[in-house]
C-alpha cells in the first residue's frame, strides 16, 4: 500500500461546468451488447449497455423481447436484472448443452424526438454466442491491491482564511451543470485555518479464472462488511471521511458462488486529518508572503472580507517593525501591472518593502491590512476580474 496527499481540486472551466450531456435528458438505451460470446454451461448470457437517465434496470425487462435459438430451436429463459448499473442478464431455464446459439431481439425505447441520435426507438438486437462443455470454475479468494490517497479540500468559509500582501478573499457561488462555492482573491496569498479531509482508496483485484468464466464474475467493494459496489472492472474505488475496513469480494452472476478476500483497515494514522480539522497556515504564509498576515471579518452579506476591519494574525501577537514607512512598497503598490507586482505570487517581488508589511492594529486598518492604499477594494477588484482586467492569482474551490 502507498499514501499520497493531494490538494484542494482547482476550479473547473465553466465550459466544463455549464456543458452538461445532451443525452442526460432521455431516458432510453443507445446500445446493447453481449458481454462475452462464450459462456460455460451453468452459464448465463450477460447484455452491457450504454443507457441514459436514472430509470431502475427492472423497468426495462419489459421492453426487452430476447429470442434464443439453438439449430433454430428456441431456448426457454427470461431477462433478468444483474445488480450491474447498465447490464442486464439472460438466464436459460435449463443449463445449457455445448454448442452454437443465435440471439435476435429489440429493446423499446420511448419517443424522443427532440433527442435524437440519443437512443433509437427501438433498439434491434442480434448476436451469436458459443457455449463451451465445461461449467463455471470454482471461485478462490481475490488478491486485493490497495493504494491510499489523503485528499485534503479547504474550507469554504471566509472565516478560515489568513492573508498577506493585499489579499482579501471573497466568496461566490456556481451552479452551471454543478455546484460548488468557490473562494479567490485578486492579489497576495490566503491559506486557510481549516481544511476537510478524505481518504481514497482505489482497490486492484486479481483473480485467476478461465475466460468464460471471468466474463461472469464481478468484483464488488465491501466497505465495513457491506458492499459498496459491484462492477466487472478490476479497480475498484471509495472513499470517506472516517477511518475505514475493506475487502474485495467476486462473485459468479450465474451461479451465485462468492470469494472474499483479507479485509483490511485504513486511516487510523491519518485520522486527525479526516474530515473538519484544524490547519495550520504558518508554513505556507512564511513561503508565500512577503509582509506580515492578517485576518479580517467578513461584510454583512457574507460574501467578502471587510478591508476596515482586520487584525494581525496570529490575534494580539505584538508586531516588531518600525511603523513610521508604508508598509508595503512593491507587491501590493499601483496594481498588477505595475514593478513587483508579481510579489504576490512569492518573495521575489518583496525587495522595495522596509521591514515587516504590518506596522501595528492601527497602521494595519489604515492601509488596508498591509496593503498600499492605492489597492482596489474586493467589489472593484470583482468587476475588474469580471472585465478581464485583473487575473486572480490564486484559485481555490470549497468543495460542498
Amino acid at each position: 500500500m502507498s499514501l499520497a496527499l493531494a490538494g484542494a481540486a482547482l476550479v473547473p472551466s465553466e465550459a466544463e461546468a455549464c456543458s452538461p450531456d445532451y443525452c442526460s435528458y432521455v431516458d432510453g438505451w443507445s446500445s446493447l451488447e453481449v458481454v462475452s460470446t462464450a459462456i460455460p454451461t451453468d452459464g448465463v448470457l450477460l447484455l452491457q449497455g450504454v443507457r441514459h437517465g436514472s430509470t431502475p434496470e427492472e423497468d426495462w425487462l419489459d421492453k426487452v423481447d430476447l429470442t434464443v435459438t439453438r439449430d433454430g430451436q428456441p431456448i426457454a429463459g427470461a431477462v433478468e436484472t444483474s445488480g450491474v448499473r447498465d447490464v442486464l442478464l439472460w438466464r436459460p431455464a435449463e443449463p445449457l448443452e455445448a454448442g452454437e446459439y443465435k440471439v435476435e431481439g429489440s429493446l423499446d425505447n420511448p419517443d424522443v424526438p427532440y433527442y435524437e441520435g440519443c437512443a433509437p426507438d427501438l433498439l434491434e438486437l442480434g448476436f451469436g454466442f458459443t457455449v463451451e462443455a465445461d461449467p463455471s470454475a470454482p471461485l478462490s479468494a481475490p488478491k486485493a491491491s490497495i493504494m491510499e490517497n489523503l485528499l485534503v479540500s479547504d474550507s469554504e468559509d471566509l472565516e478560515d482564511f489568513v492573508c498577506c500582501d493585499g489579499a482579501f478573499p471573497y466568496s461566490y457561488a456556481f451552479d452551471c451543470g454543478g455546484s460548488g462555492t468557490y473562494i479567490e482573491w485578486t492579489e497576495g496569498f490566503c491559506a486557510p485555518q481549516r481544511g476537510f479531509g478524505r481518504l481514497q482508496v482505489q482497490v486492484s483485484v486479481e483473480v485467476d479464472l478461465p475466460p468464460a468464466t471471468d466474463a461472469l464474475v464481478v468484483r464488488e467493494l465491501v466497505v465495513d462488511g457491506q458492499p459498496v459496489q459491484s462492477q466487472f472492472y478490476s479497480s475498484l474505488g471509495f472513499s470517506d471521511s472516517k477511518p475505514f475496513c475493506v475487502a474485495a469480494r467476486v462473485r459468479n452472476l450465474a451461479t451465485g458462488e462468492t470469494a472474499l478476500s483479507e479485509e483490511t483497515c485504513l486511516g487510523a494514522d491519518v485520522a486527525a486529518q479526516l474530515g473538519d480539522h484544524a490547519v495550520d497556515p504558518s508554513a505556507a504564509l512564511a513561503a508565500q508572503c512577503a509582509g506580515e498576515a492578517y485576518t479580517c471579518a467578513v461584510t454583512e452579506d457574507g460574501w467578502e472580507w471587510d478591508p476596515s476591519q482586520c487584525t494581525p494574525w496570529p490575534a494580539g501577537e505584538a508586531t516588531t517593525s518600525d511603523t513610521s514607512g508604508d508598509p508595503t512598497e512593491g507587491p501590493t503598490s499601483g496594481g498588477p501591472d505595475s514593478e513587483g507586482s508579481e510579489g504576490s505570487e512569492g518573495s521575489e517581488g518583496s525587495e522595495g518593502s522596509e521591514g515587516s508589511a504590518s506596522g501595528g492594529q492601527g497602521e494595519l486598518v489604515d492601509h488596508g491590512c498591509a496593503c498600499d492604499s492605492s489597492t482596489p477594494s474586493p467589489l472593484g477588484a470583482l468587476m475588474l476580474v469580471g472585465l478581464g482586467l485583473l487575473r486572480p492569482r490564486r484559485r481555490r474551490r470549497a468543495l460542498g
